[in-house]
């Protein structure tokens, strides 16, 4: 049995990495702490800039069904402009996250193309990465380690450049709040930080590398309107508000459920069970939804 879910595992890896088993197995260097309790140091994560910077994404007629069910999403379409912020909303089990784990390769597609700026995406799932794109969860992943080096995770960034992610996430107020600052370690999970603060932390862990394209799974929803409207805010336009962002032009696709957030959109795609029920602006949504 165990060496039948170890096949099986092994089949998933490849698939989502798109390589063979010999690659996932390579030899690769451990920095383990030493006999004396010292860690060593670890090597810097140099970003590198995306080639091409996003203009246009396009996905067309993306299925994915779970297995023995009829949940998934079908024939489902989007197109996103630079620059532009566009929200998925429906009602709860009708495959927004679904969509957006199928577009990013988290889960595998039965059918469908994904295009950037008119090329062939052929494996999401190694392309939707930073700096093209980044993701956050409904529960985002935070590790038992200080604030600083959950959003950096290894990146070489100037204090500046963390400054400036903070506040686009509007997290410098709890910064302050705590009294030993980035080097407060969060504990297993994140359990020190509430479920609004876990969200800011994921979210300026996005910002500080500047992705093209930024994936949220339902941001609203440990976060109050209030705050959730500064941070859009900053956000949209990013550049005139604080630099040096000046060169960053994120593209947004999002769910959530919030009219506050559906009104600021250029584009809402609303799905029912799993297939696309309209698309336009908040003015062509049923006025069950914008409430």
């Amino acid at each position: 049995m165990l060496s039948k879910q170890s096949e099986v595992s092994f089949e998933r890896m490849e698939n989502l990495l798109a390589c063979d088993g010999q690659a996932i197995v390579a030899h690769h260097p451990l920095f383990l702490p030493t006999l004396t309790g010292q860690t060593p140091q670890l090597p810097g994560i140099r970003q590198i800039q995306p080639a091409e910077p996003l203009q246009e994404l396009v996905a067309l007629n993306l299925n994915y069904h779970y297995p023995n069910s009829d949940r998934g999403i079908r024939d489902v379409s989007l197109r996103l402009q630079r620059g532009s912020l566009t929200v998925i909303t429906g009602s709860i089990g009708s495959g927004k996250t679904t969509l957006l784990q199928a577009l990013l390769g988290l889960l595998p597609l039965h059918a469908g193309e994904i295009y950037w700026n008119g090329q062939k995406v052929n494996h999401p799932a190694q392309f939707f990465v930073p700096p093209r794109s980044a993701y956050t969860s409904q529960i985002p992943r935070l590790f038992s380690n200080s604030l600083r080096e959950n959003i950096l995770l290894g990146l070489e960034k100037s204090d500046a450049e963390l400054t400036q992610a903070i506040a686009l996430a509007t997290f410098e107020q709890d910064l302050r709040a705590m009294p030993d600052g980035l080097d407060t370690l969060i504990g297993s999970k994140g359990m020190r930080l509430s479920g609004g603060q876990l969200q800011r932390v994921a979210a300026a862990r996005m910002f500080i590398r500047q992705p093209e394209l930024l994936v949220f799974d339902d941001l609203s929803s440990a976060l109050d309107i209030e705050t959730e409207q500064t941070l859009w805010s900053r956000l949209f336009p990013a550049s005139a508000a604080l630099p040096p962002a000046a060169s960053w032009t994120p593209t947004c696709l999002i769910v959530s459920h919030r009219s506050t957030v559906m009104q600021r959109a250029d584009r809402i795609i609303l799905l029912n069970h799993g297939r696309v029920e309209l698309e336009g602006t908040f003015a062509d949504l049923p006025s069950a939804y914008k409430h």
